[in-house]
């Protein structure tokens, strides 16, 4: 029978493979951006762009790390930190289901204190950081879209968007778009030059 430590070192290894295999396939790019030709003032884009050579990605939890053989679901409790080099992930839970053949991500659920922080560069080259919050984060590859929910906001650079309401849902989509359904505050300052 194998150790406590050697099964999370093979979870982990597990894990870190199925991340990084759906990163180098292209991940799922959340950015809202030129694509569509227009300014979106919020975006995460999580796994998105040109990921490092030899990029690698950590999570540690303070509690425990599972893993499911029969349904391929790796669980990680306590204080969880996930950190790649597109991004960093906080969070009390993470919940990872891999594809059957284990060769990529079927979905990803964050719970509790959930922050996604990630840096970017504007347009004029100076880093810009976008964090988004939220009671639960769910990410599904297939799509490339992240849902925020239970109180969710977003905050890119100097704008923001916040939840008015427990049940307010913010979906950011691989395409660029964002949607927001139920309340929500949204302060969006004007930092060009242009009068009136």
């Amino acid at each position: 029978m194998k150790r406590p430590q050697a099964l999370i070192a093979q979870l982990l290894a597990i894990v870190l493979a199925a991340l990084s295999a759906h990163a180098q396939q292209g991940g799922a790019s959340m950015n809202p951006s030129k694509e569509e030709g227009g300014k979106n003032p919020f975006g995460v884009n999580l796994l998105g762009g040109e990921r490092p050579k030899d990029a690698k990605t950590e999570i540690t939890a303070t509690k425990q790390a599972t893993f499911d053989n029969a349904t391929s679901v790796a669980e990680f409790e306590g204080k969880v930190v996930v950190r790649d080099p597109q991004f960093t992930l906080f969070c009390d839970r993470l919940k990872v289901t891999l594809k059957k053949d284990r060769k990529g991500l079927a979905l990803v659920e964050a719970f509790d204190n959930v922050v996604i922080v990630q840096e970017n560069k504007g347009e004029g080259g100076q880093k810009v950081k976008s964090i988004g919050r939220a009671g639960k984060a769910v990410y599904n590859p297939d799509t490339g879209q992240v849902t925020l929910t239970t109180w969710p906001q977003i905050q890119h650079g100097i704008n923001n968007q916040v939840a008015t309401e427990q049940g307010t849902v913010m979906t950011l989509g691989k395409d660029g778009k964002s949607q927001t359904i139920g309340g929500s505050k949204t302060v969006i300052v004007d930092s060009g030059d242009a009068q009136l």
